[in-house]
């Protein structure tokens, strides 16, 4: 008989398998108990119970019944007058049900999985195959039709194949050596060799599975790559066409106001003056919309990044800072996901501030966790903006002003969700809050989500970086691989350890050293000040006032709660904080003394709160 048509009856082979052993186990067991045995016989019984239960999971259970059944009734009828023999009879038929049941069980749901995978496998609208690794290479096992059909061969001419039939050598080797380091691929581009010697462009994903194979998924792109590099040939040619109509309008409105300006020069007629400085007016307001369409014209080309507030802010610090102005920057560890002209948009706010302020003396730029995101906030006391201007101030190039304007920012910043508003007292100074959305955030450091940065610079100029303090200490807050830095002052104050999670540290610096530290750490339900500490080395020279204004100017937006020993709570009164009794602390922070019994004073302790202003 031909093998293979004998395979093809599979069914009927697996029926005779299981009829063949359940008759010999039952025919086996029949004469042993005819010849008075009755204990090992009836293991037989399983042979067929598993291979029905395994080929017939929906049916497993019925079929185990009934050789269990026929075993039990040959029980009864060949030993019954042996009540223990019944016994131990009921007990293996119950094993035996119990087995099939299991196993069907089982089988049926690695059948479920099985039909699941074929299904994906052979049904999926991307490309599927199957790769086996063997001495001879990278073998393919399997193919599914899509598969077939994008590499423009028949499954039998795939199967068995090397990769290398459509896939280049060097591509393939340095596609697995990926795989092999990471244990999957996500969506590589690569290309596919055709049998006309044309290509394919595809995306490619991977997986290692047991037994030395891998699962390649692919769709092709060609048509979309093909698509993307049409557009962005067209977009560098108007680009190019945008250049140079710009250059060649600047150049025209440049000559007119040059113009105008001479013959204004060389006339007396004051009717016609008053036309000339008409038309200066209009050319001025023209080359004032050339530039703002300018700035705008690069919004959105560049994809979202990761972008360091603190290091935008300081590469522009020499330009921002004014003889009589302090800017004071509390955004150490502050990365926010924004176009990367969110960039001009701090530096055109915090130079306005600075330019139009007037009276300003002070620019603090500060960040406020709330539910559902952030709020970035740049506020100064400079002359601050009329109410009734608060709203207009983000319409189209309000004022006539040049630059990137307060329009603009408003548009880069909603590339990425994020909104501003002015909410100043006019005659207090301008406060300008950007509220960044939840995912647009991170603190560097707090998770795996934000890592640490690496350290820049080196020690000798770590500590030139920040806010000076009036008494010439500088201060700044400390980046997450920094926090060793404060751990070392602390070693003498209880050998205190900074979290990134929580914590955020502040540290003062004379002449590069660090010498004073605080920290706000954030708790389940409220804000602590603790571990403020100079070393007995450097006290006396205000280190600890300089750490500690810095901390609640950098912090202050937040209820902040502390256990002041008590003969300090005069030094913390300056920064606004006010003795409370100990109920009034979140139980969080309370339970931190929870060793005092609820005699806090007792224990030289005065809890201290201190609100937003």
């Amino acid at each position: 008989m031909n093998l293979h048509h004998f395979l093809s009856k599979r069914d009927l082979v697996w029926d005779v398998l299981i009829g063949a052993s359940a008759f010999t186990a039952l025919f086996i067991n029949l004469l042993g108990l005819l010849n008075g045995i009755s204990v090992a016989l009836p293991h037989l019984l399983y042979i067929p119970v598993v291979l029905a239960a395994y080929r017939y999971p929906k049916w497993g259970l019925v079929i185990a019944g009934c050789i269990g059944g026929t075993y039990f009734l040959t029980v009864i009828l060949v030993a019954g007058d042996s009540f223990s023999t019944i016994i131990e009879a009921l007990v293996r038929t119950l094993v035996v049900i119990g087995i099939g049941w299991l196993i069907a069980f089982l089988s049926f749901r690695l059948r479920e999985r099985q039909d699941l995978y074929q299904g994906l496998f052979y049904h999926s609208e991307a490309g599927s195959i199957l790769v086996r690794d063997s001495p001879q290479g990278r073998l393919i096992e399997e193919v599914n039709d899509k598969a077939s059909e994008l590499l423009h061969r028949m499954a039998p001419d795939l199967t068995g194949a090397p990769l290398t039939v459509f896939w280049s050598s060097d591509a393939e080797q340095e596609f697995f050596l990926q795989i092999m380091r990471e244990g999957a691929v996500h969506a590589v581009e690569t290309v596919f060799l055709l049998p006309d010697e044309s290509s394919e462009t595809v995306l490619v994903s991977a997986a290692l599975l047991p037994q030395k194979r891998v699962i390649i998924t692919f769709v092709e792109i060609t048509r979309r790559v093909h698509a993307e590099n049409a557009l962005k040939a067209a977009n560098d040619k108007l680009k190019l066409l945008s250049r140079i109509s710009h250059d060649h309008l600047h150049r025209t409105v440049d000559q007119m106001i040059q113009t105008v300006k001479n013959a204004d020069a060389h006339c007396n007629d004051t009717v016609a003056r008053g036309f000339f400085n008409q038309v200066r007016a209009l050319s001025l307001h023209l080359s004032r919309q050339l530039f703002l369409t300018e700035s705008y014209k690069n919004l959105g080309i560049s994809p979202p990044a990761w972008l360091g507030v603190q290091q935008i802010l300081e590469s522009a610090n020499l330009s921002l800072t004014s003889g009589s102005v302090s800017a004071r920057f509390w955004t150490e560890r502050l990365e926010i996901y924004a176009d990367p002209l969110f960039h001009d948009v701090l530096i055109h706010l915090a130079g306005n501030a600075i330019s139009h302020g007037i009276t300003i003396k002070n620019l603090i730029v500060t960040y406020h966790e709330i539910p559902g995101g952030l709020d970035l906030i740049l506020e100064d006391d400079g002359i601050g903006i009329p109410e009734d201007k608060k709203q207009s101030i983000f319409d189209y190039d309000e004022g006539g002003h040049a630059g990137i304007g307060l329009f603009i920012c408003r548009e880069i910043l909603g590339v990425t969700g994020m909104t501003i508003a002015e909410t100043g007292t006019e005659g207090n100074g301008a406060r300008f809050v950007i509220h960044v959305p939840s995912e647009g955030y991170r603190i560097e450091g707090s998770g795996i989500a934000a890592p640490v940065r690496s350290l820049s610079g080196s020690s000798a100029t770590a500590g030139l970086r920040g806010a000076q303090h009036r008494t010439g200490t500088i201060v700044r807050e400390l980046s997450a691989a920094e926090f060793p830095v404060a751990e070392a002052l602390w070693t003498e104050y209880h050998q205190t350890k900074g979290d990134p999670r929580t914590d955020r540290i502040f540290a003062g610096f004379s002449e590069g050293e660090a010498v004073s530290v605080a920290r706000c750490q954030k708790h389940p339900d409220g804000f602590e000040v603790d571990a403020v500490f100079t070393p007995s080395a450097y006290r006396g020279h205000g280190y600890s006032h300089a750490v500690m204004g810095g901390l609640v100017e950098a912090c202050g937006h937040d209820t902040l709660f502390m256990h002041s020993v008590k003969n300090l709570t005069v030094f913390y009164s300056q920064y606004g904080f006010v003795s409370i009794a100990e109920s009034e602390l979140p139980p969080s922070i309370r339970d931190r003394y929870a060793w005092a019994e609820g005699e806090m004073e007792g224990a030289n302790v005065a809890p201290m709160k201190r609100s937003p202003h």
